[in-house]
């Protein structure tokens, strides 16, 4: 099966500078196959029967000196993103949450949210917004506060070519 681990916060300006060279290096040495990377954001692709996040996160930690997050999905379910109708429309991102939300997070995020979104298979929100990524309340970081656990964002042009390379 082919999984893309998407790593959170390296390589942000001058922040937690990973090269994607020694982290394609890093997956190939705790045994996963066929690694490649996709642009310094962090978007490790692989194939393998299983994972464990907290080996790559422990891993990315002693070689890197930083905690670095990782949230894992697999090729069907960036495909299932990718047809939904939300995620055809222009300004575009996806927040990849690390767990599935609650009834009352998404509770929460119904009574928050004022730009077209949908909570996709309760562990990813799809969101098309009015506004500029960087102009929006509605960032990585605001779900992660509300939600209480770790996410990643990913443009639709980025999704759309990890779904390519995989």
């Amino acid at each position: 099966m082919t999984f893309v681990a998407l790593l959170r916060g390296i390589n942000l300006g001058a922040k937690n500078k990973v090269d994607m060279k020694s982290l394609k290096v890093l997956f190939e040495e705790m045994g996963y196959e066929n690694v490649r990377t996709y642009i310094q954001t962090g978007n490790v692709i692989f194939d393998n029967t299983a994972y464990d996040i907290l080996e790559m996160e422990r891993e990315l930690f002693e070689t890197y000196g930083f905690d670095i997050p990782v949230v894992i999905r697999n090729k069907a379910e960036l495909e299932e993103i990718q047809r939904h109708p939300i995620f055809l429309k222009e300004q575009v991102y996806v927040m990849f949450l690390a767990n599935e939300i609650s009834d009352e997070q998404q509770a929460l995020l119904d009574s928050l949210i004022d730009d077209e979104f949908v909570v996709w298979n309760r562990k990813n929100i799809i969101i098309s917004l009015s506004k500029n990524y960087h102009q929006t309340k509605f960032t990585n970081t605001f779900f992660e506060k509300k939600l209480g656990m770790v996410s990643t964002a990913r443009n639709q042009n980025t999704v759309n070519k990890i779904l390519l390379k995989m």
